[in-house]
């Protein structure tokens, strides 16, 4: 998970992250949620959301590292191609 935005939203945004951690709501059920907790209204608590919900979306379509791509199967070929050579000779 990458570390809380910087600027004003950042605490809505972390407030959003514990609240969807303890599992209380549904996060299209959070605007309540962030109207208590920080006396917003209505309008600014759901634009908030949808915000972060965007954010969310955005950091789980990113493209996947090194580390996580699959093996590309012609460089599987190639490394059990070359161990069939090292032991048969």
């Amino acid at each position: 998970m990458s570390p809380p935005p910087n600027g004003p939203r950042a605490r809505f945004h972390a407030f959003l992250r514990r609240l969807r951690a303890k599992g209380r709501s549904n996060m299209y059920g959070a605007v309540p949620y962030l109207m208590h907790a920080f006396d917003l209204g209505r309008d600014d608590a759901f634009r908030i959301v949808c915000e972060w919900i965007d954010a969310q979306e955005q950091e789980t379509a990113s493209p996947p590292s090194q580390a996580e791509r699959p093996l590309q199967r012609t460089s599987l070929v190639r490394r059990v191609a070359g161990k069939r050579r090292r032991t048969t000779s």
